[in-house]
């Protein structure tokens, strides 16, 4: 008896596993671990390939041979696990959208239409939002940020108009309302006077990176 006919032997003889239970997908040099409830919820591809009406390449020890880059295919069983639409963003280089070509390739080949959709009409870019905000602040401060805020700070000198107490008081000095009837007396009917007082002033420029989870969950009430 030849060897392919003792390895279809086995075939035939192996019991099915069940819906529920693991199976083993061998994509080019790596080996992945699920099972059939997984694989097929959302993929006729592998709906057809795991039913067991034709030639599954189901090898002799039992593993399906997925002819894939497995560094793809970690992304589509991510996905077919818990149907979470994937993103990847980089704070610094943004979208990677050489990735998210490649999966849309993937998930076409696969038969994968909500992430296919997901990828082709690039929603990926509405669940990451970019808020912007500029102030400028005075004198010195300090600040606690959060890991997905980016500050810019741009710091320089600028004068403002100090008020100087007539007897010259320094606790007096900027407060115009501190001084009494005494004061008053002194400066008489003169003006008020300033002074320029260097002051540093700071523009802070603020984008914070915002990810819509809820995005990434899209259509799955409507399943």
């Amino acid at each position: 008896m030849s060897a392919s006919t003792i390895s279809n032997s086995r075939k035939k003889n192996r019991p099915a596993s069940a819906a529920g239970g693991p199976i083993t997908l061998q994509v080019g040099e790596r080996r992945f671990v699920t099972t059939k409830n997984t694989m097929t919820g959302e993929s006729p591809f592998f709906a057809a390939l795991l039913s067991g009406r034709w030639d599954s390449n189901e090898q002799a020890d039992g593993s399906y041979f997925i002819d894939a880059d497995p560094d793809l295919f970690e992304h589509i069983l991510r996905y077919l696990r818990r149907s979470v639409l994937p993103i990847f963003y980089d704070i610094k280089k943004g979208h990677d959208h050489a990735l998210y070509l490649a999966l849309l390739g993937e998930a076409r080949y696969f038969q994968i239409t909500r992430l296919e959709n997901w990828l082709k009409n690039k929603r990926y870019l509405y669940a990451v939002k970019i808020c912007s905000s500029v102030e400028e602040l005075d004198d010195l401060w300090s600040e606690s940020l959060s890991t997905d805020e980016n500050v810019e700070y741009r710091p320089r000198w600028d004068t403002k108009e100090v008020y100087i107490c007539p007897r010259g008081i320094d606790v007096h000095r900027g407060n115009s309302s501190a001084c009494g009837r005494q004061c008053k007396s002194v400066r008489g009917d003169s003006e008020y006077i300033y002074e320029d007082e260097p002051v540093l002033k700071t523009l802070v420029i603020r984008k914070k990176v915002v990810f819509d989870q809820a995005a990434c969950m899209e259509g799955l009430d409507e399943e």
